[in-house]
C-alpha cells in the first residue's frame, strides 16, 4: 500500500510511506491558473476598440475571458467586435449607464478570480494579465491592483498609483515624467485609476456593485478602494504590469465639461466617505485651495458641480449610510512598526511620495502632511520616528496622534530618531491594542524647497 500527503501550495509531496518511501518520487502537483476576466466598456468605441482587443489577443494569459459591454453606442462598436474577435462576449446594454453601471453589467457576467476594468482606448503589453495574475496570487492581503499606465509615446508615465488630498483632489504619481524606472518597486496608493483596475473577486462579493451614483463618470474607482481599504485591504501598484492609454475618449481632459463631472464626482465622494473630522478639514482645505487659484482657474465649473451636488444632497446621504464600511484592522498588514524603504505599504497611508534615495538611504518624501497609522500595545508609551529634513533646509516638524499635539522639533539633513509621549487612552487590560493615528505637518525654515518635498521619512514604531 502506498500513502503520499501532497502540499499544493507548495507543489510537493510532503510525507510517504509504503513503496513510495523507496524511491524517488518527481512529481509536480499543478494549481490551475486563476481565471482572469477582462471587462472593456465602451461608448462609441469603434476608432479604439480594435488595437485594444487585438492587445488582449495576443496575452501571454491563457486562462482569461475578455467581455465587451457596449454601453449604449451609436456607432459600430458591436459589429466590429463580434465580426473581428469572436472569442470576445459582447452585452449591450441599451443605453449609457455609466462607467460604473456599465461595469456592474459586466462584472455580473463572470465568476472570474480577478476581474480587469480596461478602457476601450488603451493598449497592454502581452504580459501585462500575467503579471496581474502572478501577483494576485502571491498577495493573499491585495484586494485592488493599479498597473503602470503610459502615454501612446511609451515613454511619458499618465499614471503610477494616486493620492487623494484632504479636500478629495487627486494626485496620479508620474504624471508626466519620462519613465526612467523611478517607479518600478511595488508600493501601497490609496487608489489607483479605473483605466486599468483589477479586482479580487473576494472583495467585489464583500463589497458588492461599483456606485452608479457617479454618473456618468469620475470617483467611482476611487471611493471602491477607499471602501477595500477599509475592510483591510491593500490597494497595490504594480509596476510590471504595463498599458498604454491615449486618455479620455468621453470627456476632453481640461474642459468645462470635465472639470464639471470630475467635482460633482469629488463632492460625492466627500459626502460619502469622510468621517466628520475629515469633514472640517475639508472645509478648511477646500477655502485654501479656492484662495490659491481654484476658484480662480475652475469657478463656473465649481459652482455648477456644488449646485448639482447641493440637489442631490438626500441622495448621497442615503447613498453614504447604504454603503459606508467600518474600519477592520487586519492584523497581517498594519503593525507597531513600519519600515518605509519596503515594498509594501500598510493601509491607511496618505500624503507619502513613492520610494525615494535620500543621502544613502531608501526613503518616502513628505510635501505638506503626511498620515499613517500604527498598531499600539496596551503598554505602549512613545512613538518613535526616523526622519531628516528632505532638501538640506531645516525643516520644523509638528506630530500629532489621534488629533492630539505630541510635539514639534526641527530636523535637519540627516537622519533623526525622534520620540514622543503618547497620550493616555482608557483600556480594560495591559494586552489591549489599539490603533493610533499620526500626522506629520512639516514646514522648512528659510524658504520653500524647489523640489516640493520637505521631509524624508525612513521608519516609525511604537515601544
Amino acid at each position: 500500500m502506498v500513502t503520499l500527503e501532497m502540499d499544493l501550495d507548495d507543489d510537493r509531496i510532503t510525507y510517504s510511506t509504503g513503496e513510495a518511501a523507496l524511491v524517488s518520487v518527481s512529481t509536480r502537483f499543478h494549481k490551475p491558473a486563476k481565471k482572469i476576466a477582462v471587462i472593456v466598456l465602451s461608448f462609441n468605441g469603434a476608432k479604439v476598440i480594435r488595437p485594444c482587443l487585438e492587445a488582449l489577443v495576443a496575452s501571454d494569459y491563457a486562462n482569461r475571458e475578455i467581455i465587451v459591454v457596449d454601453n449604449g453606442s451609436s456607432d459600430e462598436t458591436a459589429s466590429i467586435v463580434c465580426r473581428r474577435f469572436p472569442a470576445a462576449r459582447v452585452i449591450s446594454t441599451g443605453k449609457n449607464l455609466g462607467f460604473a453601471g456599465g461595469n456592474n453589467v459586466g462584472i455580473a457576467a463572470t465568476d472570474a478570480d480577478v476581474v480587469i476594468l480596461l478602457n476601450d482606448d488603451t493598449t497592454v503589453m502581452p504580459d501585462m494579465i500575467g503579471a496581474i495574475a502572478k501577483f494576485a496570487a502571491s498577495e493573499p492581503d491585495v484586494g485592488i491592483i493599479g498597473c503602470k499606465i503610459l502615454y501612446p509615446d511609451g515613454r511619458t508615465i499618465q499614471h503610477a498609483g494616486a493620492a487623494i488630498l484632504p479636500n478629495g483632489l487627486t494626485r496620479h504619481y508620474g504624471y508626466g515624467e519620462h519613465d526612467e524606472g523611478q517607479y518600478d518597486r511595488v508600493f501601497d496608493v490609496a487608489y489607483v485609476t479605473g483605466a486599468a483596475i483589477a479586482i479580487k473577486r473576494e472583495v467585489l462579493d464583500r463589497l458588492g456593485p461599483l456606485d452608479a451614483g457617479y454618473f456618468p463618470i469620475y470617483f467611482e474607482e476611487v471611493e471602491y478602494c477607499e471602501r477595500a481599504r477599509r475592510l483591510g485591504y491593500r490597494v497595490a501598484y504594480l509596476p510590471s504590469a504595463v498599458l498604454l492609454h491615449h486618455e479620455s475618449q468621453v470627456t476632453v481632459k481640461a474642459s468645462s465639461g470635465f472639470f464639471v463631472r470630475y467635482h460633482r464626482g469629488r463632492l460625492r465622494y466627500v459626502l460619502k466617505n469622510f468621517a466628520a473630522k475629515e469633514l472640517l478639514r475639508f472645509v478648511k482645505e477646500e477655502v485654501h485651495w479656492l484662495r490659491k487659484g481654484g476658484f480662480r482657474e475652475q469657478g463656473g465649473p465649481l459652482v455648477l458641480a456644488y449646485i448639482k451636488t447641493l440637489l442631490k444632497l438626500p441622495m448621497i446621504l442615503w447613498a453614504r449610510r447604504r454603503d459606508w464600511v467600518k474600519e477592520r484592522v487586519n492584523p497581517s498588514i498594519v503593525k507597531s512598526a513600519i519600515d518605509f524603504s519596503e515594498s509594501a505599504f500598510y493601509n491607511r497611508l496618505e500624503g507619502f511620495s513613492p520610494i525615494q534615495d535620500w543621502c544613502g538611504a531608501r526613503v518616502r518624501a513628505v510635501p505638506d502632511e503626511a498620515r499613517f497609522t500604527l498598531l499600539a500595545k496596551g503598554d505602549s508609551r512613545k512613538l518613535s520616528l526616523a526622519v531628516g529634513a528632505f532638501n538640506g533646509r531645516v525643516t520644523k516638524l509638528k506630530v500629532l496622534v489621534d488629533s492630539r499635539f505630541v510635539g514639534e522639533v526641527e530636523v535637519a539633513e540627516y537622519l533623526h530618531t525622534l520620540r514622543f509621549d503618547l497620550p493616555p487612552f482608557e483600556r480594560s487590560t495591559e494586552d489591549d491594542n489599539r490603533l493610533i493615528h499620526v500626522v506629520l505637518r512639516p514646514m522648512c525654515l528659510g524658504g520653500e524647497p524647489a523640489e516640493g518635498y520637505r521631509l524624508a521619512v525612513k521608519g516609525a514604531w511604537v515601544e
